[in-house]
């Protein structure tokens, strides 16, 4: 009865069709032939996007080039009084580039007691990287690598200001959590003008807080 009441929507065609595939009429190689009922117009991809979700598409087109993978490591000596020195995985972590010198900031806690760091490109080049700068108060640290000698064209993030944020608007993030690098992730903002505890234990005060937890 569903099915009849479901029919009785549709064109004689189409419900046809459609009782095709639901009943499996023509074996495994029954296929709904979607320009016989009319959706021919349907192949391109963007004509079944939302306006939302195509200037989401949009913002990651155009910031993902900027957004950098970044490992770190550290060496160990394997045993006391020994040459024998190993390098171990340290951590990783994300970061953007900041300007066509090669400079790429990033979260002090990233590169913290590391002892070499590596920065990974959007296109998987990975070039090896110095610091050169560090706020751990602020949890920020800058990183160079040089790309720009070797002829590599860097793609800076275009920065904005964060003062004219309001709660209920919404944000984007692109990084690499737990090595699964290019993710996006869509949020809103959930309070301004907030105050956590840095690394150092000292105050970083004007936080941008988004999607808060309900329960604690």
């Amino acid at each position: 009865p569903r099915l009849h009441s479901a029919q009785s929507a549709l064109s004689p065609h189409l419900a046809n069709e459609l009782s095709k595939c639901l009943e499996g009429e023509g074996g495994p190689e029954a296929r709904f032939d979607h320009r016989a009922a009319g959706f021919a117009g349907l192949d391109a991809p963007s004509s079944l996007l939302l306006p939302e979700e195509q200037r989401t598409i949009a913002i990651f087109d155009r910031c993902a080039p900027s957004v950098t993978h970044i490992t770190t490591s550290a060496l160990v000596q394997k045993q006391p009084f020994s040459l024998d020195i190993s390098e171990i995985p340290y951590g990783t972590g994300s970061g953007f580039v900041w300007d066509h010198h090669g400079h790429v900031v990033t979260n002090y806690h990233v590169v913290r007691n590391a002892q070499k760091a590596k920065v990974s490109l959007s296109d998987n080049t990975s070039w090896e990287a110095t610091l050169v700068g560090a706020e751990p108060d602020k949890d920020l640290a800058v990183l160079h690598i040089d790309a720009k000698a070797q002829g590599k064209k860097l793609v800076p993030l275009s920065i904005g200001s964060s003062h004219s944020l309001r709660v209920g608007q919404k944000v984007f993030a692109i990084g690499n959590p737990f090595g699964l690098d290019q993710t996006l992730t869509t949020g809103i903002v959930s309070g301004v003008g907030r105050d956590i505890k840095g690394i150092t234990g000292r105050p970083i005060r004007g936080v941008v807080q988004t999607d808060a937890a309900i329960n604690p």
